[in-house]
């Protein structure tokens, strides 16, 4: 009989201890929206929802994950994508199948906000919106504090008004059509 051999894991041992490097990598990414420290971010966000928070997080964190509004688990989709892409160069067949992004631009300035503050900063097209990275960096980071810190941190109601803002009901609806069309 095999017995398991214990994990590899550099020491990060628990949804908090992830999320603290999260908030490190969204710390970096703010001095310096470079490619590298996009990359420590997306990864290190999208594995922590869908990889830790179901491993190792609490049963409360469980139930607000599983709780979290349809833009926000919109939100992780985008990250899946970038992550699985950026990973792997491409999406194989079945990830393209779910794919709701459809362009990643290059650094630019196309909103004031990067004009006066970040500088040329990734766009990421999605049905109708086209939200900055900062943007999804800033909403990540409150769906985080929501799931694992809870209500006390911050509440559902002024996390939904944040996910309205960079996915309107009206795109999720429209690309929830377009994929359910490619199932």
């Amino acid at each position: 009989m095999q017995q398991n051999k214990p994990s590899p894991r550099l020491p990060l041992d628990s949804c908090e201890a992830l999320f603290e490097k999260l908030k490190w990598d969204y710390e970096q990414l703010s001095k310096e929206w470079s490619s590298y420290c996009t990359f420590n971010f997306v990864i290190t966000a999208y594995h922590l929802y869908h990889d830790w928070i179901d491993r190792t997080g609490t049963k409360e964190q469980r139930k607000r994950k599983a709780k979290l509004p349809e833009n926000g688990q919109f939100l992780f989709k985008v990250w899946r994508d970038i992550t699985n892409a950026s990973k792997h160069w491409k999406l194989d067949r079945p990830s393209q199948d779910k794919q709701v992004v459809t362009a990643v631009s290059q650094p630019q300035i196309a909103d004031w906000y990067a004009y006066f503050v970040t500088g040329p900063v990734i766009y990421v097209q999605v049905g109708d919106a086209r939200p900055s990275l900062t943007q999804l960096a800033d909403v990540t980071l409150l769906s985080f504090k929501w799931m694992i810190e809870g209500e006390e941190s911050f509440l559902l109601s002024d996390l939904e008004r944040q996910l309205e803002l960079v996915f309107p009901h009206h795109v999720i609806n429209q690309l929830i059509s377009v994929t359910e069309g490619n199932s």
